[in-house]
């Protein structure tokens, strides 16, 4: 079994993520551009909130690319505009079926499996954890939006992207999810190194508990994992795949 098949991303075609389960091309393109428009203005309330933080809290350097939300808000925004590009690249006729690079082919295909689990997770952790104990008395509008923008209506407008959608995918999915979440706690852990910093309270280590901390965190994004990519194969059991209908796909190759 190769790389790709093992994470089945041999049915993967980039025209999957631009044709819809119900309704037409032109108005998916239409509702991402709508969304990404709403995530710009999330993006600078987000930035906005980083730079005007709770006045009792003086922070020792600007960590708005630390979190691991904004992180994945970016992977979010990243996530519409290629897919805002890929409608206007397929409008001209020119949009290829994969990436000749099996590897990249395949790392392709986990980003757009792994990104609504992340979202979801994202917004169980702010608004289950870090919420109900931050300072919300300094709260403006531009606070509130971007809390609200980058912390639940990512999760809800992805949701409904993930939906229309029919891209393949097996339990094999929950590995990005595990490798993604480790590598997140080693970054934290070097960015702690360097900064003297904790980027999330939880994560210091003064906490007796830290480890077991640590420990169900990896476990929660394996479950997520796992837990995901079992309701997308539900959600796909009934649906065709766009392009396996021909191997003609084998010749529209994008070139790495």
């Amino acid at each position: 079994m190769s790389f790709e098949s093992f994470f089945a991303s041999d049915k993967f075609n980039f025209k999957q993520v631009i044709t819809p389960y119900k309704g037409s091309k032109r108005g998916l393109f239409i509702y991402r551009v709508i969304v990404f428009i709403i995530f710009c203005f999330g993006l600078f309330c987000s930035i906005y909130n980083s730079i005007n933080t709770d006045p009792k809290y003086k922070r020792k350097t600007f960590m708005w690319a630390s979190y691991f939300t904004n992180q994945t808000f970016i992977g979010i925004m990243i996530y519409f505009f290629a897919n805002i590009v890929f409608y206007c690249v397929d409008k001209n006729g020119k949009l290829k079926g994969r990436i000749n690079n099996s590897v990249c082919h395949t790392i392709v295909h986990m980003f757009y499996n792994a990104l609504f689990p992340l979202a979801i997770l994202v917004t169980v952790i702010f608004w289950g954890m870090i919420f109900p104990v931050l300072n919300t008395s300094y709260f403006n509008f531009y606070h509130w939006s971007g809390n609200v923008i980058q912390h639940l209506f990512q999760s809800v407008f992805l949701g409904i992207d993930w939906y229309l959608i029919t891209v393949p995918t097996s339990v094999s999915h929950a590995i990005p999810m595990i490798i993604v979440g480790v590598a997140y706690l080693i970054f934290s852990q070097i960015y702690h190194s360097i900064y003297d910093i904790w980027i999330y309270p939880f994560l210091d280590h003064s906490n007796k508990y830290w480890y077991v901390i640590y420990i169900a965190l990896i476990i929660a994004w394996c479950i997520f994992g796992v837990i995901f990519s079992l309701i997308q194969n539900f959600k796909n059991r009934k649906r065709e795949f766009v392009g396996e209908e021909n191997e003609k796909n084998k010749a529209d190759i994008i070139n790495v």
